[in-house]
């Protein structure tokens, strides 16, 4: 562990780092801003973690830095966006940019993107439409990782989804999720830091259960969380990301690409819901809080001191990391220093 970090001050080193890659200034500092955004909220799964992988796939190719999102098709309230085989965080933001400010009167909005990569926590672009008052979600597919019911090998994504909404007392209510038990990057981490995982997680490559986090690096297989319930969920945001989005679709997506002459062909899309339209940004954000309350009063079961709402622990999570600063694990830490090293090599 290497202490911890000021938030403000690890943005400018992640922004630094990705501006040696080839990555414009303004794109790097939103790579940063989500990078430790992430880590802030405490889901280093997709934090800084992530940063060295984004260069090697600049490195072999797989990845074009300064490639700028282009707007394939569009009308008063959506987008058909083409990341033209750049990277997936800028042409996310870029994306939800262009979709607010379309939003004006319209009840709701919706724009895809294709020929992206991995676009890290699918939350933060939930949440830039919350901040300004609106209902975000937010969702992605990836290559193969989890096996549909029943099945023993990788088929589909493990298709993260997310969404958020302010209220008006409390921060926001933010639900963000892959549709396996697990994210890839919770398993790299329990490796790194020597532990074992329920055998209910993944399988080997083989089909085999295990406790092993390592099998990752090996072709495990994920398995969906709730059984059928994850399998339906994945097969739906692949729907919106692959299907609609005219991106690859679940074989046909190459996360992380690291190969020249093809891209990774991720999809996203996004989606804006305006309060405004049924009766009132103020009057929902008043809602949002009775709603959070009522959950919030909910008995709790022996040895739970609260029921939170979703969102609620990422929210003390940054509060705290903005006061008193952000501590990666041991796997984050790696990651950082290999893309200190690397960003040398450009």
């Amino acid at each position: 562990m290497k202490g911890k970090y000021d938030c403000g001050e690890l943005k400018t080193r992640v922004a630094a780092i990705a501006a040696k890659a080839g990555i414009p200034a303004k794109d790097a500092a939103m790579i940063a801003d989500v990078l430790v955004t992430t880590d802030m909220r405490g889901v280093h799964s997709h934090g800084v973690v992530r940063l060295a992988r984004y260069l090697d796939c600049i490195k072999t190719g797989g990845i074009k830095p300064a490639a700028e999102p282009v707007v394939l098709k569009e009308s008063p309230n959506s987008l058909m966006v083409s990341a033209a085989g750049g990277l997936g965080i800028p042409a996310a933001v870029k994306t939800m940019e262009m979709l607010l400010a379309k939003m004006g009167n319209q009840a709701i909005g919706i724009a895809t993107v294709n020929h992206s990569d991995h676009f890290g926590a699918a939350g933060c672009y939930a949440m830039m439409a919350a901040d300004r008052g609106y209902v975000g979600f937010s969702m992605s597919n990836t290559c193969p990782l989890v096996a549909p019911s029943g099945g023993r090998a990788a088929a589909i994504g493990n298709n993260p989804f997310a969404y958020a909404a302010l209220g008006k007392k409390y921060r926001a209510v933010l639900f963000d999720v892959c549709m396996s038990k697990v994210a890839a990057g919770k398993l790299v981490i329990a490796a790194e830091a020597g532990k074992r995982i329920p055998a209910d997680w993944i399988l080997t490559r083989d089909g085999e259960p295990t406790d092993d986090p390592n099998e990752i690096w090996h072709d495990a297989v994920m398995l969906p969380f709730a059984e059928h319930k994850g399998y339906g969920f994945a097969a739906m945001v692949e729907m919106m990301t692959g299907v609609l989005a005219m991106s690859g679709m679940m074989s046909g997506v190459h996360s992380w690409n690291t190969q020249p002459g093809r891209d990774a062909d991720t999809g996203h899309a996004f989606i804006v819901v305006n309060p405004e339209f049924f009766g009132g940004k103020n009057l929902f954000a008043e809602r949002m809080d009775a709603m959070i309350e009522e959950l919030k009063r909910c008995p709790t079961v022996e040895g739970v001191s609260e029921v939170l709402y979703p969102g609620e622990l990422e929210w003390r999570r940054e509060t705290d990391a903005m006061t008193n600063g952000l501590t990666l694990p041991a796997a984050s830490e790696k990651e950082f220093e290999r893309a200190v090293l690397m960003a040398e090599t450009f």
